[in-house]
């Protein structure tokens, strides 16, 4: 219409309408992505604190998987573990805590012992309690690999003389 115009510019009402028309939807754009941007944010936030509930679901996954070295019976499949972990979600939102991602942590960690423990003899059940701290705190920085390794392992001589 610029290009076209054969009056002033100034004179022509429909362009400065059009213009006028044009700053708005301008101004509107830019409004509806400065909120498309806020959004994307919390969603990234979000997603990063429900990040650590499925770093923990994991950690618990092969817990359970090493339970196998332990005896061969103790074997558990990957539907039934995903499967718990949904009955996890949906039944930690009857609890009431501050944060949804805590909530499903707490749950399903409590969950997984429960239900790892009926299948478990009773004298592994202690070792399943002591795994599943010690992994976890081994995720969160608590426990150092090789302090853990020295635990179980002891000390290893290489000289016997000395």
């Amino acid at each position: 219409m610029l290009s076209e115009s054969k009056v002033n510019l100034l004179e022509d009402v429909a362009l400065i309408d059009t213009l006028q028309s044009s700053k708005e939807t301008s101004d509107e754009v830019k409004q509806a992505l400065d909120q498309a941007e806020i959004t994307m944010k919390k969603i990234d936030d979000t997603r990063e604190q429900f990040r650590q509930c499925g770093r923990q679901a994991s950690i618990l996954f092969f817990v359970l998987n090493d339970l196998v070295k332990i005896d061969p019976m103790y074997q558990f499949s990957l539907d039934w573990y995903k499967a718990l972990f949904q009955r996890s979600i949906e039944e930690s939102r009857e609890q009431m805590f501050q944060d949804r991602y805590k909530s499903i942590t707490r749950y399903h960690t409590l969950q997984v012992y429960r239900q790892a423990c009926r299948s478990l003899f009773e004298k592994h059940k202690l070792l399943l309690s002591m795994q599943m701290c010690v992994k976890l705190q081994m995720a969160e920085g608590v426990v150092n690999e090789d302090e853990w390794n020295f635990f179980l392992r002891g000390g290893q001589v290489l000289d016997r003389s000395t």
